[in-house]
């Protein structure tokens, strides 16, 4: 559900957070059981109405209080009913209310018009290549060297070589080196390594002689690429 309106936090999702785990409330709680409009045919067969009441009765009278039948403007109701004097019950579930922030606009964001923050392009390409959502506990940044880990996927640990600054977007500092990925993989063994950065100064084919698990995944392009099985 998306709502662009600023009562979003307040009203709607106070709503559905209240529906899920529940408020404080006094006083009967009533849920229709049955509805049905009474026709000549039912009067006829009243037995058998009386039968489906009573089998209402014995499969749901257990869980209320009490159970009401009532006939009104030809319609038969039965509800039960629930005294509630402190909490109503939620239906149970998750629920997580996010904002959006600032569009990140990926053909500009090497141009230096556009260059989103650390967390908003690491948040992003970290769904996007994983299909997973980073968890901001897990994100540990150098900001003076901009390398930051974005967390642990089911194939991979994630990192991201990035300073929201285009002169540092162009330097040799924001490619991947030998030694970078040496010290990716020394940070977090056990998975291969996903890293995002602008450029690479080390080939494939000399990372996996050196045993080095760690894949390079370019910028903007990046973004494109998703995580499968």
């Amino acid at each position: 559900m998306v709502e662009c309106e600023a009562y979003a936090d307040s009203l709607t999702a106070e709503r559905i957070r209240r529906v899920s785990q529940g408020y404080a409330y006094q006083g009967n709680h009533r849920v229709e059981l049955m509805q049905r409009s009474l026709t000549f045919t039912d009067l006829r067969n009243a037995d058998r109405l009386l039968h489906d009441i009573a089998a209402i009765e014995n499969l749901e009278g257990s869980q209320y209080d009490r159970l009401d039948k009532k006939v009104k403007d030809g319609v038969l109701l039965v509800e039960g009913v629930k005294q509630i004097t402190e909490r109503m019950e939620g239906l149970g579930g998750e629920f997580t209310y996010c904002t959006l922030g600032a569009a990140v606009d990926m053909d500009r964001m090497l141009t230096g018009e556009h260059l989103p923050s650390f967390d908003q392009l690491g948040a992003l390409l970290y769904h996007m290549a994983t299909n997973e959502a980073m968890q901001p506990a897990a994100l540990a940044l150098d900001q003076a060297a901009g390398i930051g880990y974005l967390g642990e996927s089911a194939q991979y640990h994630v990192w991201l070589i990035y300073k929201p600054e285009l002169q540092f977007l162009q330097s040799r500092e924001a490619a991947l080196t030998m030694a970078k990925a040496q010290d990716f993989v020394a940070a977090k063994p056990g998975k291969k390594q996903l890293v995002f950065a602008p450029a690479k100064f080390v080939s494939q084919r000399l990372l996996v002689a050196a045993g080095l698990a760690v894949e390079f995944a370019p910028l903007p392009w990046a973004l494109y690429r998703a995580e499968r099985g």
